[in-house]
């Protein structure tokens, strides 16, 4: 089986079939529309076949396939699977079907926006994969396109406004890391990102990063600084970091709410990729009070996030701000690893608490997220409007399957122990607060906050006052809620049994950890 190239085949299937389906895009009706359906569960299928099938290895060497692209600058086409790979394509795997569907149920059964959603399937395999930087800045600006059409297309009122500062932001962070990563690249004298993460762990950076750009004239610990910022900064645009977040609530507020499931689920974790692919290398060398001020923006966001969210009263803006706060507990674990541990075991074992509650939080939020902008679009097709904190309630004793999972997947982004997203952020700030305790302290009120804002919400639109008009809608149906039934199976599962995901990413934590010298 691994002489096959499996990896392109998941990767190629849907995005030239999206695109065959946009050259194809006048025709419409349900009948042409379940095409994509089609094309994205098997492609997800064989995905999930090719991630249980997966041995239990630490490098990027499963299903490995190399080809020489541009020889004399020394650019290949090459993808492999890691941990950390295996769990992003089984999250793409899970969500992007049930995108799709939602898509058709919401009636836009218009073969160019199947064949959108299809070419993003692709291009995020070719993004969680590539271990070749210019392979994955090729998927990964890739995947900017059909997104910007989604919204720019079958957005709502306001969606040309909103598309054009979505492309702005995108664009101009990819030119950020173009330009931090090619610094690196000519340091290390390879693309690879292997060969990045060697240079690290062998003390050689900073020597050859101070060698090889050696005419800026500037001290090394500016470079690396330089190199960190424009590297780091390129990538937090994508994650939806404050302050470079302005894009991200009025993109997804405006969104069709399938394209908001495939923007939060699983495209704000192409900069999370990235960044454990190219900043965590740089960060033993990073100065020490670079580190202190990044992570002090980090905790400023995360709770300004939650705040910001408090004051919502579109229920999608809402979850755009919880959004950009959850992952912001990702950013946390990822720079306090940047922390000296002078090779003290408990501050090794930390690290690898921090970075296994990063891997999982990536993983639990793609699912919470995913459900919850999921039931809110079904929320909205019924009420044929926004769904709105401040809305008519008592919607549980109208609708009492949708008020229960809805409230699972409020709890599970509560942090409600016995659910996915507690063992994340556990890990996360059991690490941290060993690492940086100001970092963990800080970012506490941001948990309180998430829990007040969110149980407010259940609350109000649950068991607030009722409207008359409420009570001729009907509930969830059950093919409703057997499309989104793996998500929440799982959150509930991986809530009770975390090493069905720990033991597929623990060989990726101990080898990246390792490589970090100090």
């Amino acid at each position: 089986m691994s002489g096959f190239p499996w990896l392109s085949l998941i990767l190629w299937m849907p995005l030239l079939a999206g695109l065959a389906l946009i050259a194809r895009g006048r025709e419409t009706g349900p009948s042409r529309s379940s095409t994509a359906w089609w094309l994205s569960l098997a492609s997800s299928l064989l995905t999930l076949i090719l991630c249980m099938k997966a041995p239990m290895e630490s490098g990027p060497s499963l299903w490995k396939e190399s080809i020489e692209w541009i020889p004399s600058l020394g650019v290949a086409y090459e993808l492999g699977m890691d941990g950390m790979g295996c769990i992003m394509l089984a999250l793409t795997a899970l969500i992007m079907p049930v995108s799709i569907a939602a898509s058709q149920r919401a009636g836009y059964n218009h073969e160019g926006f199947g064949g959108c959603l299809l070419m993003t399937q692709g291009t995020l395999v070719g993004v969680f994969t590539a271990q070749n930087f210019f392979a994955w800045f090729f998927f990964y600006e890739i995947a900017l396109v059909p997104a910007y059409f989604l919204v720019r297309l079958w957005g709502g009122p306001g969606r040309e406004k909103v598309s054009l500062r979505f492309f702005i932001y995108s664009m101009l962070g990819s030119i950020a890391l173009l330009v931090g990563y090619l610094g690196l690249a000519s340091a290390v004298g390879s693309y690879n990102f292997t060969a990045l993460a060697e240079a690290s762990a062998t003390q050689a950076l900073p020597e050859a990063i101070g060698q090889r750009l050696a005419w800026f004239d500037l001290p090394v610990k500016w470079l690396i600084t330089l190199l960190f910022a424009l590297t780091f900064g390129g990538l937090a645009v994508k994650v939806g970091m404050v302050p470079v977040h302005g894009w991200l609530p009025d993109t997804y507020e405006k969104a069709p709410t399938p394209v908001t499931m495939v923007l939060t689920g699983l495209m704000s974790k192409m900069g999370l990729v990235g960044m454990v692919k190219m900043v965590i290398p740089l960060l033993p060398y990073v100065p020490s009070s670079v580190l202190q001020a990044t992570l002090a923006i980090a905790v400023f966001g995360l709770v300004y996030a939650a705040l910001a969210a408090m004051g919502q009263t579109s229920f999608k803006r809402l979850l755009a701000y919880s959004s950009i706060n959850h992952l912001g507990y990702c950013l946390i674990a990822l720079l306090v690893l940047g922390q000296p541990s002078m090779g003290e075991p408990s501050m090794q074992t930390a690290k690898t608490f921090a970075l296994g509650g990063l891997l999982l939080q990536m993983f639990s939020h793609g699912l919470i997220a995913a459900g919850l902008f999921y039931l809110t679009h079904l929320g909205e097709s019924r009420l044929q409007k926004t769904l709105r904190v401040d809305g008519p309630g008592g919607l549980r004793a109208i609708m009492p399957r949708f008020a229960g999972w809805m409230g699972l997947a409020v709890f599970a982004s509560i942090g409600l122990p016995g659910l996915s997203g507690f063992i994340g952020e556990f890990l996360i700030f059991r690490g941290v607060f060993a690492l940086s305790p100001w970092v963990a302290i800080g970012s506490l009120p941001a948990l309180l906050i998430t829990a007040i804002f969110l149980l407010r919400f259940l609350q109000h639109v649950f068991h607030g006052k009722s409207d008359p008009e409420s009570e001729q809608f009907s509930d969830l149906s059950g093919s409703e809620m057997a499309l989104m039934a793996p998500l929440f199976i799982l959150i509930v599962l991986l809530g009770w049994f975390p090493h069905l995901i720990m033991e597929r990413i623990n060989p990726t934590i101990i080898l990246t950890i390792e490589r970090m010298i100090f």
